[in-house]
């Protein structure tokens, strides 16, 4: 792995003992490590200027942007543990460690504001940036893996151990969440699709209203009137327009990132194929068409073709 900001360099020395090898090595590749054989990140204490460490990063962080600023080459990269509190979330330790916290989640791959529960430490790296791991595992590492790796941009190859396990990113130093990816890490990615909404069914196992068995719901229903609004959950392209023996009419609209939005039941549509539409916009209202039980909305966010749980993506929805 390449330091950030150093180049390549021939340098005639003689040669130094296996210790000292491995302290040359380390010292290149620009990484602070500890003595501790478990984790090669030295451990801050304190997030508060008590705290040395602390302070050493700081250092480091002010460089880096000093650097940066000035168009001089860059600092290498250090990066420190911390174990987080029971309060603390990205959003606090960004503030605290003045770094953004699209940083923070990246690199130690959290895809929400919110530390999970049982996580022994967070990396805090010296350099802010987006650390897209090689291989994507959450929704939001697939979105930062698209806008970059897909698009042939050039990242710098960084090996760590978050505390998910080893990984290898690619480091794009200086980068920041575009909006998308910033709605998906709030997790408000999509808008409800009807107002004065009452779920009737979530996301998930249900006994069939049909069959009686136990059968997985792709989708979330939504009870009201027929006649209701049903607005676009967000801003994208209608992709498909018809009538399902099930679904009765349905819109599906396509989203950045791979995800698309499916209606169903619907009374009516008032968009066609193909028609750009904004995030709130009219596209059809609540019916009962199909194979249903009532009037209602089936609302679906799919992605890359597989359904994810809206309640996860989207504000304020509960039962």
């Amino acid at each position: 792995m390449r330091a950030v900001g150093e180049s390549d360099r021939a340098v005639a020395v003689a040669p130094p003992s296996r210790a000292k090898t491995r302290w040359l090595v380390l010292l290149f590749l620009g990484v602070a490590l500890s003595v501790r054989a478990d984790s090669p990140y030295p451990l801050i204490e304190r997030a508060h200027h008590a705290d040395p460490l602390f302070r050493q990063h700081q250092d480091a962080v002010q460089e880096y942007y000093l650097r940066s600023r000035s168009g001089r080459p860059l600092p290498p990269l250090s990066v420190y543990r911390y174990v987080p509190l029971a309060d603390d979330t990205l959003l606090t330790l960004a503030a605290r460690f003045t770094l953004p916290y699209s940083t923070l989640a990246s690199i130690n791959r959290i895809s929400t504001s919110t530390i999970p529960p049982g996580v022994p430490f967070v990396l805090i790296p010296s350099i802010p940036g987006i650390y897209v791991p090689e291989a994507p595992a959450s929704d939001l590492e697939q979105l930062l893996a698209e806008l970059r790796l897909a698009d042939g941009m050039d990242g710098i190859p960084v090996s760590l151990h978050p505390s998910s396990g080893p990984t290898r990113f690619q480091l794009f130093v200086g980068d920041d969440f575009d909006r998308i990816e910033r709605l998906s890490f709030l997790n408000i990615l999509f808008r409800r699709p009807v107002e004065n909404i009452r779920i009737t069914s979530p996301y998930g196992y249900r006994l069939s209203p049909f069959g009686g068995g136990r059968a997985f719901h792709s989708g979330v229903d939504f009870a009201a009137p027929i006649g209701t609004t049903v607005r676009a959950s967000r801003e994208g392209q209608v992709t498909s327009v018809g009538f399902d023996p099930v679904f009765g009419y349905f819109v599906v609209i396509s989203h950045h990132g791979g995800y698309e939005t499916f209606y169903g039941h619907l009374d009516s549509i008032s968009v066609q194929l193909n028609d750009v539409v904004a995030s709130s916009m009219m596209i059809g209202t609540v019916g009962n068409s199909g194979l249903s039980t009532g009037p209602h909305l089936h609302f679906e966010i799919r992605l890359n073709g597989e359904t994810r749980d809206p309640a996860q993506l989207m504000p304020g929805l509960h039962r």
